[in-house]
């Protein structure tokens, strides 16, 4: 294995919390005290990568004109074009996920020569860890089948790197190694960090609550449903509140500023989403809108009669966690289970935040009566609503059933075949030109 000394390591400032995320750098150093690595763990955070924005076009919560500015970059994403995508289709991200585990790895192998405080120290190494799962998560749950719990073993997963080894041939790793690595590392990361919350302008900054909102969510896709009910469980004992529309409308429940927030890091909309693509009518037709405050908060009408979304590309719409999705795996658990009274109970909690009173009373009535099959699609498709171009939907449509889709676009339908082998994405060519191993 060859040494390799890495000089990268930017000098960071924050100018105000209000200035979220602020990030400029000012200088180059060479780490050695636990502030040097802080800095260089920042860098890590700072790295913007799109892949919620570009599932969110695989999915079916948009609609696209041939005529919309910049088209060309995602209208082969939006169709499921990847055989033969027009060389101006933006790629899904890989070496740029793998570029934040790099930064990661470095911290992690530096524990022992790390100078400073003991629990800054270990504050920062737990944040490393939890870092480095939330990329080796997405690169899963972009490039590989969902996790099975009968086939994890056998399925083609990611390549793994902990320790840079020039030297080394980096061959797929199973499904199943992946989410044993990932879940390690939330341990690890359990263990080290001593910041139950984040403050406001901090929350990009992995915390205990977000590390126990990220275990749950794994036990989630894992389909381990007790044991996603005890890490929302926990989550929830730390931060159970929730945005009431009722009360207070100015703040979207997925801003960093929310009551709700836990971990605001990732990019889940743009520009063009915003202002170039519409909301689709499959979207649309699954809110009350004159009795669900979210219709309202999330979405626009344009002169011409389309929808938009209010969630644009300003860094204040960055979300990874929030307590609403605890409320949601918890009753989605709890119905899988067969346990109905207490997946209701959970739904309706939140619920409560997000519809007229008048509203409430007719949900409420609706949910009650709900045989158990029927209640675990409400739930779903209350994710849909809670969830609304946050970057889940694709992940949701690959984890539960893969159902047959449609899409018009340019006058021609697409389908995506219920089960289809493009709910699994392929690696992009820079990445298999660079290891054939994939």
């Amino acid at each position: 294995m060859k040494k390799i000394i890495y000089i990268l390591v930017f000098s960071l400032s924050f100018i105000a919390c209000d200035d979220y995320l602020d990030i400029e750098p000012t200088g180059q150093i060479i780490p050695k005290s636990v502030n040097d690595y802080r800095s260089f763990l920042t860098a890590a955070y700072a790295i913007t990568k799109n892949s919620k924005v570009l599932t969110t076009y695989r999915s079916d919560e948009l609609s696209l004109s041939t005529s919309s500015v910049g088209i060309e970059q995602y209208e082969d994403l939006f169709i499921w074009n990847d055989l033969n995508p027009s060389p101006l289709t933006t790629a899904y991200p890989y070496a740029t996920i793998y570029n934040i585990i790099f930064y990661t790895n470095h911290v992690i192998n530096n524990a022992d020569t790390m100078i400073g405080d003991t629990l800054e120290k270990e504050q920062l190494l737990g944040e490393a860890y939890a870092l480095r799962a939330l990329q080796y998560f997405d690169l899963i749950n972009l490039y590989a089948k969902p996790f099975n719990a009968a086939t994890a073993s056998k399925d083609a997963g990611v390549p793994i790197t902990t320790v840079y080894d020039s030297e080394k041939e980096y061959t797929r790793a199973t499904v199943q190694e992946v989410y044993n690595l990932i879940l390690n590392d939330l341990n690890e990361a359990e263990i080290l960090i001593n910041t139950d919350t984040q403050e406001s302008g901090y929350k990009y900054r992995f915390s205990t609550l977000a590390v126990k909102a990220f275990k749950a969510r794994v036990y989630l896709y894992q389909k381990e449903w007790e044991k996603a009910i005890t890490s929302s469980s926990e989550a929830l004992s730390i931060n159970s509140g929730l945005q009431n529309l009722n009360s207070d409308n100015s703040i979207m429940p997925s801003e960093y500023n929310s009551v709700e927030a836990i971990l605001a890091l990732e990019k889940v909309s743009s520009f063009d989403i915003t202002s170039n693509a519409s909301i689709s009518e499959n979207l649309l037709s699954i809110y009350n809108q004159a009795e669900d405050l979210r219709f309202a908060s999330y979405f626009y009408k344009d002169s011409d009669g389309t929808y938009h979304s209010n969630k644009s590309a300003e860094t204040k719409f960055k979300s990874s966690f929030r307590t609403a999705e605890m409320y949601l795996i918890q009753a989605e658990s709890y119905a899988q289970l067969n346990a109905s009274t207490e997946a209701k109970e959970k739904l309706l909690e939140l619920a409560v935040n997000r519809y007229t009173s008048d509203g409430m009373a007719a949900y409420t009535l609706k949910v009650n009566a709900l045989n158990a099959g029927d209640l675990l699609t409400e739930i779903l498709e209350e994710r849909r609503r809670e969830f609304a171009i946050e970057g889940h939907r694709w992940n949701d449509l690959r984890r539960t059933t893969q159902p047959l889709l449609t899409k018009t676009y340019d006058g021609e339908t697409y389908q995506l075949d219920k089960n289809d082998a493009r709910y699994t994405i392929p690696f992009p060519d820079d990445a298999t030109i660079n290891n054939p191993n994939l």
